[in-house]
This record gives C-alpha cells, structure tokens and sequence, in this order.
C-alpha cells in the first residue's frame, strides 16, 4: 500500500504546531487517529507507527505536542516536563484532534487516539477531558493524573497497554488508575505484560531495567488496539 506524508498546522494556546499526516491516496472519508508521540516529539520513530496505523485503513495525525522539534533527550525532557499535567497539554491535545477531524479525507464521526510513552499520558489526559473518541490506547505511558475523570466524561473504550516490569509505572498509579476508570463507568482494559518495561514498542530502545524493545509484547499489544479501532471505527 502506497502512504503519503505531509505537515498539516495547527493553533493552540497563540503557538503554531505542525504533525505529520500518514494516510493512503482513498479520496472517501476514513476513520482518524490522533497520535501522540513520545517526548522526543515528531520524530521517524513515531512516524513508522502512523505508517503501521495507517496500513490497516485509518489516517493518522502524528501531533506536535511543543511547537518544535527537540533538539536533544536533555531539551526534549524539559519540554515535555513544562507541560506535563498543565492546561497546555490538553489545549494541545484537542487542538490537534480537532485539526485532524477537519480534514476532508477523515470522518470526524470515527475518531480515536493512541499514545506512546510521554504520549500514552497525553491520550488519557485528552480522553479525560471528554474528547469524542471512540478508542483510547495508551502504549507504556505513565496512568497519574492530577486531575481524574468523572462519571461521563470518557466517551470510549480505553486500553492501557503496560509492561508489568516498567519502572516509570508504579503499583499505586495502577491502583489509582483502575480505581478512577471504575468510578467513572469506563469501558476499559489494562493489560500487564510479564517481563516487559518502558518503550516496548521501540527497536531502538536498550537501557537495561528500564527501557527495551520487546518484538512480542509489541506485536501482541498492536494487535489488542488493532482489534478495538476495527470494532470500534471499522
């Protein structure tokens, strides 16, 4: 299948942000997915999951979560941190979806998110403040919040993909997570995987104890929100 690229903008908070749109050349309207990337931004990395994405017939938005691209792990640390758990990060968040779900090539009826790492987080905050989506995947991304939802505000399925051995997500915000999703009348699935850490879903990830690809827990958890955005968006 043959994908096109192209920097779409967007505006939020008085900044201009530009993400990468992923999709085939299909003139009819197709379900859209908002992707968060993890904190080093609009990156390759990220871009080859929307290429994964966007093969199984969706058009994936690749959002910019700071208004540039990091330059550095140092600058991209600071960046995300500087937003992290403030009202920026969920003006960002729907402005994108918001622009995704503008686009004629998408059905702003079928919208869903997914997130990796710093991204994960980003999703739930944007399912959190009752964004239309109809799946929510959150891919090793840390689950606190500082502020949780409430009964309605989360409008779809979610599914937190989790490796069990990640060092960045403590028993107590799996606790608290499960807890708010369960008060809040949630459809949702969190999926531990045994002996998997952070960034899973990175072949380029290799820091012993707490961050490693891992080809099948990646492949399986893939197919978990491959198998929700198909009953979910068609």
């Amino acid at each position: 299948m043959s994908l096109t690229e192209e920097f779409i903008h967007y505006h939020a908070g008085g900044k201009i942000f530009t993400g990468v749109l992923v999709r085939d050349s299909r003139n009819a309207p197709l379900p859209g997915v908002l992707l968060a990337p993890n904190m080093m931004g609009v990156a390759s990395s990220s871009i080859e999951h929307a290429r994964t994405i966007a093969k199984k017939g969706y058009v994936v938005l690749v959002a910019d979560l700071y208004g540039c691209l990091p330059d550095s792990t140092e600058d991209a640390a600071n960046r995300m941190n500087s937003i992290k758990d403030s009202p920026a990060e969920r003006l960002i968040l729907n402005a994108a979806l918001a622009r995704l779900a503008q686009l004629q090539c998408v059905n702003e009826d079928k919208l869903a998110a997914v997130g990796f790492c710093y991204g994960g987080h980003c999703v739930l905050e944007l399912a959190r403040s009752g964004a239309p989506l109809a799946v929510t995947a959150c891919f090793h991304g840390t689950l606190d919040t500082r502020t949780p939802a409430e009964k309605g505000d989360i409008r779809g399925k979610v599914a937190v993909l989790n490796g069990a051995d990640d060092p960045f997500v403590s028993a107590e915000q799996i606790k608290a997570f499960v807890g708010e999703m369960a008060s809040c009348g949630c459809d949702f699935q969190l999926t531990n995987y045994a002996g998997a850490v952070h960034s899973f879903t990175y072949p380029k990830a290799d820091v012993p104890g707490k961050t490693h690809y891992n080809a099948a827990v990646s492949n399986h958890a893939f197919s978990v929100v491959f198998t929700l955005l198909k009953e979910a968006l068609g």
